[in-house]
């Protein structure tokens, strides 16, 4: 997780904290945790587009930095009008 944001806060704003770390695109935002055996991504955009070209960037950096290791990415989309 820290080397994520590390790179990606190069270029564009983004920071980490603990086990929490965050990455704001000019398409979206990316709220990363970190827990004890894998990596929890919520990401959101203001349109599908956006949000699918948000979770290929980020799947495809983090497939970069994991290459030595299996990596499965399982991505789920929630209503958030409906939780709200």
């Amino acid at each position: 997780m820290k080397a994520l944001v590390n790179h990606f806060s190069r270029k564009i704003e983004a920071s980490y904290e603990g086990d929490r770390g965050s990455i704001s695109f000019d398409f979206g935002r990316c709220e990363i945790e970190a827990l004890s055996d894998s990596l929890v991504f919520v990401v959101e955009s203001g349109t599908q587009p956006e949000l699918d070209q948000l979770k290929g960037v980020i799947s495809s950096h983090l497939k970069r930095f994991t290459q030595d290791e299996v990596v499965t990415l399982d991505w789920k989309s929630i209503d958030l009008e409906e939780i709200a």
